[in-house]
């Protein structure tokens, strides 16, 4: 029997649901808690030597785990309960909204994978002063690293956070407060114990428990509808559609055009983001790190989307009448699942999201530690020192998280606003790759500004469609940090010069410092041409395998066909690419 909805929508009736979870069920969901417990606390002893041990795992980590910890990072709780949301809402099509990523994702691994490895860095914020000089390089360094882990990090875990309490208030009738610190505890715990190595070890177990349980949900819904064909006719043709239907210049696909022609390259986290980054730096070597983020673009995109869309899909059907997105999934959990594969699937909950909050609270720390307190309050401390700090502060800006998940309240609101919040400040951080005029006053005028524009435009203009608040923040931070540019002395020539030699980086942008070294020819670096090849052949096998998987489900087989007979040959071409490198 469906659960009946309260005309306002928080209706499930909290009480009986709460009974519906067996001895069977909270025996399976206490077991996964303690193994992932004893096991962060059993690896505390490889973390405690330095700073490399408890947030790079000393830089010994094969791309197979590094790109496990990836994808189980970017898959949390809060990724169902959002997708049921906008595909309730707009569709398949909806998807694009983070679809849209996984060319800046290959972009990363194309252009910058290796480039990462080769800095040696412990966060993507060191990369300033390899990059920068003066004392706007230590100005930027410092607020960055604040900026992230008490600003971005904090709106990054209240989603992850907000998610899970919502699936804790529906399955067991726990209020806010309480979900918010009970479900925080256990990463919080391993995290501040084990460091990376207890983040990343913990994730590959929690990945697999997190899409058993996303595959077994699609299943079973899908099996109440009356399998994948009775689902496909019960829906109208809109919803399955993969691109918005109607007008070219009607205001869905103007946002589609948004979401794949700008979002990717102007977040601020377009030039890999720090979670990536600090698992290519974990890596043993730069291949490792590469293949690390290759296998994390496909496995996000093209493995892990459909059980959760499928289930959304089916959703719609089963519960036409619900309103609140957000809760409809968790609802699928404890209205369709018999006992035990029920406690698998809350189990499989909470390993996404430990996954995520967990990495989330080492990044922070690292930020803040690495960044902020290393180089300007306590400057030739002992690594074990930092080490203790760094325990102490994962536990400080926990705190900070779990009062701004106690304000939030939409899952798809957060994760929009994260999106425009950084989205003027992502064309800097590619471009310093491949342009040497760049400096640390183009990072701080493009963050500044797109702060101001982000609050502006969320407060004073609300009512603006989401791609016009975007395009403005792009427009007038890109002016902005240009404009700043041009009007600010270059970097100093010796810093341009060790960064070169140092990164190798490619592009005609860099041929004048290549020239003013004295030894353009000595300094061996790849083609971008190369790099573009690899990155616009990832990108069909990533999209390719993503829309292909969907429509094969979706029961368009020759269309299917299509697209994953691309993606084979994109496939191909990039193994042919690689072989080379791969022998040497």
């Amino acid at each position: 029997m469906l659960i009946i909805y309260h005309e306002k929508d928080r209706i499930f009736r909290n009480e009986a649901i709460k009974l519906r979870l067996s001895g069977l069920d909270w025996v399976i969901i206490a077991g996964f808690v303690l193994s992932s417990l004893v096991l962060g606390i059993y690896l505390s002893r490889r973390a405690s030597a330095s700073m490399g041990d408890f947030f790079l795992s000393g830089r010994s980590l094969p791309w197979w785990l590094a790109g496990t910890s990836m994808v189980a990072t970017s898959f949390s709780c809060d990724t169902p309960l959002y997708i049921t949301s906008i595909v309730r809402s707009g569709g398949v099509y909806s998807n694009w909204q983070w679809w849209s990523f996984l060319f800046g994702g290959i972009f990363a691994m194309a252009f910058l994978a290796r480039l990462w490895r080769r800095s040696g860095v412990l966060t993507d914020v060191e990369l300033i002063e390899l990059r920068y000089s003066g004392k706007a390089a230590s100005v930027l360094r410092g607020v960055k690293a604040v900026y992230f882990s008490c600003i971005i990090h904090t709106i990054i875990k209240a989603q992850v956070i907000l998610a899970m309490a919502k699936i804790v208030e529906v399955t067991v009738g726990w209020d806010k407060w309480l979900s918010i610190v009970v479900v925080s505890a256990v990463p919080l715990t391993y995290s501040v114990a084990a460091g990376l190595w207890g983040v990343v070890i913990t994730d590959f177990l929690q990945f697999l428990i997190a899409m058993f349980g996303a595959l077994a949900l699609a299943v079973i819904s899908v099996k109440r509808v009356g399998g994948m064909g009775a689902l496909k006719d019960a829906l109208p043709p809109d919803v399955l559609a993969f691109v918005p239907p109607g007008e070219f210049t009607g205001l869905a696909f103007m946002t589609f055009l948004g979401y794949i022609g700008l979002s990717w390259w102007s977040k601020y986290s377009s030039d890999g983001g720090g979670v990536v980054v600090q698992r290519i730096s974990s890596c043993k070597t730069e291949g490792h790190g590469y293949a690390a983020t290759l296998f994390f673009n496909i496995a996000n995109y093209g493995l892990r989307t459909w059980p959760w869309v499928v289930a959304a899909l089916a959703s719609i059907v089963l519960y036409p009448a619900a309103t609140d997105g957000d809760a409809v999934y968790a609802i699928m959990v404890v209205d369709l699942l018999p006992s035990g594969i029920r406690g698998l699937m809350l189990a499989s909950f909470l390993a996404a999201f430990m996954s995520t909050l967990s990495t989330y609270l080492n990044l922070s720390s690292a930020y803040f530690v690495n960044d902020f307190y290393a180089p300007y309050v306590a400057r030739g401390r002992t690594q074990k020192h930092y080490v203790r700090v760094s325990r102490a502060m994962t536990i400080v800006l926990s705190v900070l998280t779990a009062v701004a998940t106690y304000y939030a309240e939409s899952i798809e609101g957060v994760f929009t606003f994260l999106i425009a919040f950084g989205s003027g400040t992502g064309l800097v951080y590619i471009l310093r790759w491949f342009w040497w005029r760049i400096n640390a006053w183009s990072e701080i005028s493009a963050m500044a500004t797109s702060t101001i524009m982000a609050v502006v435009m969320y407060r004073v203009f609300p009512g603006e469609p989401y791609v016009v608040k975007l395009l403005s923040i792009i427009s007038v931070s890109t002016a902005v940090w240009l404009t700043v540019t041009f009007t600010t002395p270059r970097v100093e020539r010796e810093k341009l010069i060790a960064f070169v030699r140092r990164i190798r980086p490619s592009g005609p942008g860099w041929g004048k410092i290549r020239r003013e070294a004295g030894e353009a020819e000595a300094i061996r670096y790849e083609p971008m041409l190369g790099a573009f090849i690899e990155w616009a052949l990832g990108s069909v096998l990533v999209a390719g395998l993503t829309i292909g998987t969907g429509k094969a489900l979706l029961g368009s087989p020759f269309t299917a066909a299509l697209w994953l007979g691309v993606a084979a040959m994109s496939s191909l071409g990039l193994y042919m690419r690689l072989k080379p490198e791969r022998q040497q």
